[in-house]
């Protein structure tokens, strides 16, 4: 039987198979969480078994026109002091690594600028020079015919309906020795999950775990930098060779 969540909400049978993974493409998948009620009714979260990931299928997701709508929503600008004090979270620990690992200007890329880019702006102010590019705001796909020192991804990889893809695309826009510098929010039990604040945007379809981040940076040999909360730093090998 299916057990009743404390918000009323059904947690479903975790028994029940599901599509490959998005991220690793294990195929052992499984139903974790069914929505019961509200906006998202209907809609199924799968659990990998392999990396921990939590994602949404594509039958459950947005449209690419309602998910650009909800962007359109988001009142993120660069003189809002408290978003540049949210992303500082993660510009912080990356200005830091790259103090140790790189001259200045390091040329970067911040890849999802959303339609008020700010993080540019910050990291220039530490000496470094960083292109904007955005899907829906800042599409200029010339930019991902580069490689840079370091790219930043804050808020962007929960959007993702095919994270292994676009990740993996985003290694190879690295140099060797560059850093990925990525900001989501992490999910830590499953009982909790049903009631996670996150989990309520309807854009959010890819779910990382601490073990999700471990597992990917194994597969292909980054060094991983876990901060609290929301931020990952994971660095290329110099060589083609794992550190």
């Amino acid at each position: 039987m299916c057990a009743r969540c404390p918000d009323g909400q059904m947690m479903m049978p975790s028994m029940q198979a599901g599509p490959a993974c998005p991220l690793c493409a294990a195929v052992a998948t499984k139903l974790c969480y069914q929505q019961a009620k509200g906006a998202l009714t209907g809609r199924r979260y799968w659990h990998c078994q392999q990396c921990q990931l939590i994602h949404v299928a594509a039958a459950d997701q947005l449209t690419a026109e309602q998910e650009k709508a909800e962007y359109d929503l988001h009142q993120n600008s660069p003189a809002d002091v408290g978003y540049r004090t949210f992303l500082d979270r993660l510009v912080q620990p990356l200005v830091a690594q790259l103090q140790q690992t790189h001259q200045k200007p390091a040329q970067g890329l911040d890849f999802g600028c959303g339609p008020g880019p700010t993080l540019a702006s910050m990291l220039n102010n530490y000496g470094h020079h960083c292109a904007n590019y955005d899907l829906y705001y800042a599409y200029q796909p010339e930019l991902l015919q580069h490689q840079y020192d370091f790219i930043t991804c804050t808020e962007v990889v929960e959007h993702l309906a095919q994270p292994g893809l676009v990740m993996q695309q985003l290694l190879d826009c690295l140099k060797p020795g560059g850093w990925l510098a990525i900001m989501t929010q992490r999910w830590t039990a499953l009982e909790r999950f049903a009631g996670w604040r996150y989990r309520h945007d309807p854009t959010h379809i890819s779910f990382f775990h601490e073990q999700t981040f471990r597992c990917w940076a194994h597969q292909h040999g980054l060094q991983l930098h876990l901060h609290p909360r929301d931020v990952v730093l994971l660095r290329k090998p110099l060589t083609d060779k794992h550190p």
